[in-house]
């Protein structure tokens, strides 16, 4: 049975890739180039095209021929310079068509739709530039970069065009989304809050993030005063690319969850329509060092365009780093590439993501469980995807983020105490050995290896747990470390930026180096590899250790490792190059040991919510003690029993205003953490806002000393003056801006800041915040006018409109202790519009008068009809509460439209064709009304 699906799967991949006769081309060289460099090049000469089906794939080795492109577990695309038969390793083999070229979305789209006409990009070898003419006589060429052309095709001229020896590549035109943001983040799960409170001065200061995306808004107050412009950005300002900022690196300027992983970073946007990198010049020019990527294209299982030219520009530049979201697509089922038809694996949303030197990101929920629609891997190739997962409860584009801003402090901190930038190896390599293991032990196509730990990536680089070096073809490097005694884990990573691979490569891997750990007693120990072989319970075997052909990183772990001297080596198994450059790191975990990670000192919970508290534990003992202290430690309160492998706790708080501590207690050894604070944001609202101050107001919290109200300076949340009362003025000279919050003050802390509001946009003016008149049933006019506060307010006098310029007193009202809406009933109104307006006076005897208010009072069968010319709609006030209708006739005289209504105030949509029409308006079969209107 098993040979017989092998046959009828060759037999459908030759109906894409085999023709009749054997395809043969005399060109002598297909390369590929990105910003003027090559990054892909293929040697032929007078080849003959296979689609061969092997018995044995991990067996194939001949000089005869080159594999060019796998097209399943078995069958693979080969080049020959001499015609080949079936040999001892091939079960079947067929000549192929050029077909092969394309990506594998738009060959099946080509077989499945070839009436359909699509954008293609093609690429073209060097002497391509001779061949444009003879393309344009299949294809619309719409534009032209470098060696690539942009054509529109039809489909069924796809395996033609492709004959074309000059094209070496053609592949679908797609366009980015933008991939779910976060709703509710929480800087404790991924270790991040915890850099701040270990290494205040690690804020991200001195590093330059893009974002390759629809732009974000540059005067949002949480990351205003900290953009400059590289390159065109998208005209699109998104909130999604507002988020994706903020969570790399926002202030904290709007509300404590406006504070992201970096908040000192500088920003600048890049349009993701252009979906292959940015130029090189750009990022060495500006000092970019990170660039994130939160978009998707749809699943892609391929070695494109894009992921050769990122390969290729991150080899070029190894101190930058692109972090890309893996996708939200993850219980999708690919239905091309090796492991199509395999629900929940392989589902990486484009092309660009399957780059070997990038870091691909999935997300993970506040628990550690792996959120379902994250992206998985493996990679088309059987690589590890994603290299790790951090918190993103509702998408990757967050989880993306969060790492951006994780790998800009750890460049910080390295640049701090190195003077350069790291190679994005060496980050790469801290990052997947610093992870928490929260999957399939070791590593899995779902998790990578781990959730990020910002935290212990950051140690690894400080401590200088890393080591650097390069290796030559069959050469090798061996490095020693020591392991202390009572050790719980051992590990070891190794990392390099490899050389791109050749579009469309069988395995994307240039240069196969080999790790390996010799323990003191002279174990051998190889890194953890997963089985690529496309059938989910394979894919889903736990890691066994092996000999890694396939990744760029590789990982050894030791679980209780003897004392004593480790032997790590890293040998060139398969280098092309001189020699290729390595990064390794290390991590030797003790045994026994607990660190509170959030809240860190200072920090600051809700009160009356859940909150999550995280820490990191090496204990093997189940649970610990978990006690709350109110007064400083002096007494503390039981909690619960929780399992410390969790690393965190739900705790529903208390609706407090207080300083509290945390306390483990593990085999009667106490771990507390640092004091932080209980407390609810409070609401501020605007009193006045006049051109002489501001009065800002909100509702007492118990147990507070005072309040501290803040402004923002130098783009900056600073404290502005502090209060003991809930009321309180900023005269125009104090103010530093329009945006102000406040905080309560407890015995040494402040509470939570409340939401920062724009003073000029509350809907409150100098007191007065709307003045409104309108008409009774019963025909009177009465006034409702609202102020925003009645601090220092007199009294409130109405004045009626009754001649030029001139307003006659016609009441007043006293002030109450609230605010509500103060009322007026005009005694005498006249028929037809009416003007009012409120005179204001304060205790220092300021005037301020209301904007103008009006109210029409029509007479018996009186009426107003507006707007004239009409569009769509006709308003029609009317003097009394009767059963009028309205008609329109037409020029001829002939009856257009019908309309009842019977209120005070109608509207009445209009659907007659544009024109002059005869309005009427009449009551029982009497005309009382007649006017002429223009429809438009």
């Amino acid at each position: 049975m098993l040979k017989k699906g092998i046959c009828l799967l060759f037999l459908m991949l030759c109906f894409v890739f085999c023709r009749a006769q054997t395809t043969r081309t005399d060109r002598s060289v297909s390369a590929i180039y990105s910003g003027g460099k090559l990054i892909a090049e293929r040697q032929s000469d007078s080849l003959y095209y296979y689609l061969v089906n092997f018995n044995a794939p991990s067996r194939i080795a001949s000089k005869k021929f080159r594999l060019l492109k796998r097209v399943s577990y078995n069958s693979y695309i080969l080049s020959s310079a001499q015609k080949i038969n079936a040999g001892e390793n091939m079960v079947a083999i067929a000549p192929a068509n050029m077909l092969w070229k394309a990506d594998d979305g738009l060959a099946k789209l080509s077989t499945d739709h070839p009436n359909s006409t699509k954008l293609i990009t093609l690429v073209l070898n060097r002497t391509g530039e001779n061949s444009v003419a003879t393309i344009r006589q299949t294809a619309e060429i719409v534009s032209a970069t470098g060696n690539m052309l942009t054509v529109k095709l039809p489909l069924k001229q796809l395996a033609t065009i492709l004959k074309n020896p000059n094209i070496i590549f053609a592949g679908l035109v797609r366009k980015a989304h933008t991939e779910l943001a976060i709703d509710n983040i929480d800087l404790g799960v991924n270790s991040i809050s915890a850099i701040a409170g270990n290494y205040p001065g690690i804020n991200g200061s001195g590093i330059n993030v893009s974002l390759k995306e629809d732009n974000y808004d540059e005067t949002d107050i949480d990351l205003m005063g900290r953009s400059f412009t590289a390159v065109p950005a998208s005209p699109n300002i998104s909130g999604h690319a507002n988020i994706m900022a903020t969570l790399i690196g926002g202030n904290g300027n709007s509300y404590i969850k406006g504070l992201g992983a970096a908040p000192a970073v500088r920003y600048t946007s890049s349009d993701f329509a252009r979906l292959s990198p940015d130029s090189t010049p750009y990022f060495k020019n500006f000092n970019i060092s990170v660039q994130n990527h939160s978009y998707g294209v749809g699943i892609e299982n391929f070695y494109g365009i894009e992921a050769a030219a990122y390969d290729a520009q991150l080899y070029a530049q190894d101190t930058l780093v692109h972090v890309f979201s893996s996708g939200n697509i993850g219980t999708t089922t690919s239905n091309t590439g090796l492991y199509n038809g395999i629900a929940n694996v392989a589902n990486l949303s484009g092309t660009f993501k399957q780059a070997k030197n990038i870091i691909v990101v999935g997300g993970t929920g506040r628990t550690n469980i792996p959120e379902a629609l994250s992206s998985a891997g493996p990679a088309y190739d059987g690589r590890v995807k994603p290299e790790f997962v951090a918190e993103g409860e509702d998408g990757t584009s967050g989880a993306a983020a969060l790492a951006s801003g994780a790998i800009a402090l750890l460049q910080q901190a390295y640049k701090k105490q190195y003077h350069k930038l790291p190679s994005g190896a060496l980050l790469k390599s801290a990052l997947i050995n610093a992870a928490d293991d929260i999957g399939t032990p070791a590593v899995d196509f779902k998790t990578g290896y781990g959730k990020l730990n910002a935290l212990e990536a950051l140690r690894i680089l400080t401590d200088g747990r890393f080591k650097s070096g390069s290796v030559s073809n069959n050469g090798q490097t061996s490095y020693q470390i020591t392991v202390p005694a009572n050790c719980d884990l051992l590990k070891i990573s190794l990392t390099w930026i490899d050389a791109p691979a050749t579009l469309n490569a069988p395995s994307a891997l240039v240069n196969d180096l080999d790790l390996r750990v010799s323990t003191p007693s002279g174990q051998t120990l190889l890194p953890w590899v997963l089985s690529i072989y496309p059938a989910v319970d394979s894919l889903t075997k736990p890691a066994t250790r092996q000999r890694d052909t396939l990744n760029n990183t590789e990982q050894v772990t030791l679980q209780n490792p003897e004392a004593g001297v480790y032997t790590i080596t890293v040998s060139g198994n398969r280098v092309t190059t001189n020699a290729q450059a390595f990064y390794i790191t290390y991590t030797a975990r003790l045994a026994n040991t607990f660190e509170w990670t959030f809240p860190s000192a200072n920090g600051q919970l809700f009160a009356g919510d859940d909150n999550y508290l995280h820490w990191q534990s090496s204990y093997n003992t189940v649970t610990g003690q978990l006690s709350v202290s109110y007064n400083h430690g002096l007494s503390w309160q039981p909690l619960a029993n929780v399992n410390l492998a969790d690393g965190f706790y739900k705790w529903p708080s208390p609706d407090v205003f207080t300083q509290a501590i945390f306390k483990i207690a593990i085999n009667g050894q106490e771990y507390v953490g640092k004091e932080f604070s209980i407390s609810k944001p409070l609401t501020l609202n605007v009193g006045f806002n006049c051109t002489d101050g501001t009065l800002l107001h909100w509702n007492p919290q118990p147990g507070t000393t005072g309040y501290t109200i803040y402004s923002i300076k130098d783009n900056i949340l600073q404290s502005l003056t502090t209060t003991p009362d809930t009321t309180v003025i900023i005269p125009a000279t104090m103010q530093t801006s329009k945006y102000f919050a406040v905080s309560a003050q407890g015995n040494g802390f402040n509470g939570i800041k409340s939401y920062t509001i724009d003073a000029t946009t509350q809907g409150v003016g100098c007191y007065i915040k709307t003045l409104l008149a309108d008409v009774t049933a019963d025909k009177k006019i009465v006034l409702s006018l609202s102020v925003g506060s009645v601090v220092n307010l007199k009294d409130i006098t109405w004045e009626k409109l009754t001649g030029p310029d001139k307003y006659t007193v016609i009441g007043s009202t006293p002030i109450a202790a609230n605010g509500f809406p103060y009322q007026f009933t005009d005694p005498a109104p006249k028929k037809g519009i009416n003007y009012y307006r409120a005179k204001l006076v304060t205790t220092d005897g300021k005037i301020i008068y209301s904007d103008k208010a009006s109210a029409i009072l029509l007479q018996t069968d009186q009426f107003t009809i507006y707007p004239n010319p009409v569009t769509t709609q006709l308003n029609i006030l009317s003097g009394e509460l009767k059963e009028y209708e309205l008609k329109l006739y037409d020029a001829m005289g002939i009856l257009r439209f019908s309309k009842t209504f019977n209120g005070l105030q109608n509207n009445i949509p209009v659907s007659v064709i544009p024109g002059i029409y005869i309005c009427t308006i009449g009551l029982k079969g009497a005309i009382l009304y007649k006017t002429k209107i223009i429809k438009l």
